[in-house]
């Protein structure tokens, strides 16, 4: 559910898009219920509850335009889905149905390519379980979020360090892009021995084509798939979450996005959240030369760390991850043409971000590094990168340190 709302088929059309919410969440909180039109004219196109469905055809063509799409998007993006999502025409409930497998069991390569990924079967399951449980949880996290929007909580309108922070990202006029972490990306990393650039990454015919997969059609064939694939991690879908959160009733102006589906103009013209190291959302890439502490991955020993350009005193040249500490940086600086503001959340690994994302949106954590830094006039926070540190536990990092700070000047 998560990646057909994010897709491009989806994404640009809200009333597809809260129908779709809607009527799914139905079917997870109640299986079995019957939705009627009235109900979703009231719920989701703030009709009243009486209103004359058979003047009133809102439901019905947005129904029709879904369905559409949804057929779009498994024929096209989704194609690699193994699970379709499906609304049966006359109904509103929609149905989940596994894909046809008939065609790729008569591919005369099928055999072959199966009995060679026997080693891959026990991952392939794990990411399949993960995949579901990260779907149900993304879902189950956008329908809270409207229930909230209607609701009319924000995080706030009671916390003025936060508000200090983010008002200029979620209350202001413009619009403000959460860009995920793409899971594939990071897997696929995993078989090289470098780093993939920005530029290689957004063209993935390319980078699927790899000097080191020449010789091994196999993993040709699992780079192809990682490349068509969206996944992300639960930690930054727990991230985004958080920080959507604190928008309250006002996220009309929040967009979901996936690094391959971002681009250059809209680091421009929006307010950006960019979550994830460069292995997983390269973005952050372009951030690299007006900070202080930077991201590296040591190919050979497999560990994240950051290197620090000047380091001051008592500080370390580099702060690397380890197998019970974490690190994250949080980077706020103005947008690339200057008229909105760009927040990074950028671990070391999985764990480092979704920590880092706790930081950045708890009153407490912000109220102990706002002293910390320069003082604004008009009671924003100054443009800073602050690296935290924490000591994981069972996988994750329930606790920051400050480590250092740094002012950045746009």
């Amino acid at each position: 559910m998560q990646r057909v709302l994010w897709s491009r088929q989806i994404r640009n059309s809200e009333r597809i898009r809260d129908f779709l919410i809607y009527v799914c969440g139905r079917a997870l909180q109640e299986p079995g219920a019957e939705i009627h039109e009235q109900e979703i004219g009231n719920r989701v196109f703030c009709r009243k509850p009486d209103y004359d469905t058979a003047a009133d055809n809102v439901v019905r063509v947005t129904a029709s335009q879904a369905r559409k799409k949804l057929e779009l998007y498994f024929a096209s993006d989704g194609i690699s889905e193994p699970v379709i999502l499906d609304i049966p025409k006359g109904k509103y409930i929609p149905v989940f149905r596994e894909r046809d497998a008939v065609a790729e069991e008569t591919d005369p390569q099928h055999s072959e390519l199966r009995s060679s990924l026997t080693t891959y079967r026990k991952a392939a399951a794990i990411s399949i379980v993960c995949g579901s449980l990260l779907a149900v949880t993304c879902l189950w996290s956008l329908v809270s979020l409207r229930q909230e929007r209607l609701a009319g909580r924000s995080g706030l309108d009671t916390h003025p360090t936060l508000k200090a922070l983010w008002a200029p990202l979620l209350q202001s006029p413009g619009r403000t892009d959460i860009v995920v972490a793409d899971s594939s990306l990071s897997l696929f990393q995993g078989l090289l021995d470098r780093q993939l650039s920005l530029a290689e990454y957004l063209k993935p015919d390319l980078w699927t084509q790899a000097n080191e997969f020449s010789s091994q059609p196999l993993l040709q064939k699992f780079a192809q798939r990682a490349a068509q694939s969206r996944f992300t991690s639960l930690a930054t879908v727990t991230a985004a979450y958080r920080i959507a959160q604190l928008a309250g009733r006002d996220q009309s102006r929040i967009s979901f996005m996936f690094p391959r589906d971002f681009n250059i103009r809209q680091l421009k013209s929006d307010n950006v959240v960019l979550l994830g190291s460069s292995r997983a959302n390269p973005w952050t890439e372009l951030l690299q030369d007006s900070l202080n502490f930077r991201f590296a991955y040591d190919q050979q020993a497999k560990f994240g760390y950051f290197e620090n350009r000047q380091p001051r005193a008592g500080e370390s040249k580099t702060y690397r991850s380890e197998a019970n500490v974490s690190y994250c940086q949080i980077v706020y600086l103005p947008n690339l043409s200057k008229t909105g503001d760009i927040i990074a959340i950028i671990g070391t690994e999985v764990e480092g971000t979704e920590g880092g994302s706790e930081f950045v949106t708890t009153e407490n954590s912000l109220a102990q590094l706002r002293p910390l830094l320069s003082p604004t006039m008009n009671g924003r926070f100054p443009y800073f990168e602050v690296l935290l540190r924490s000591t994981r536990f069972a996988g994750a990092a329930p606790s920051f340190s400050i480590v250092a700070t740094r002012s950045v000047k746009p």
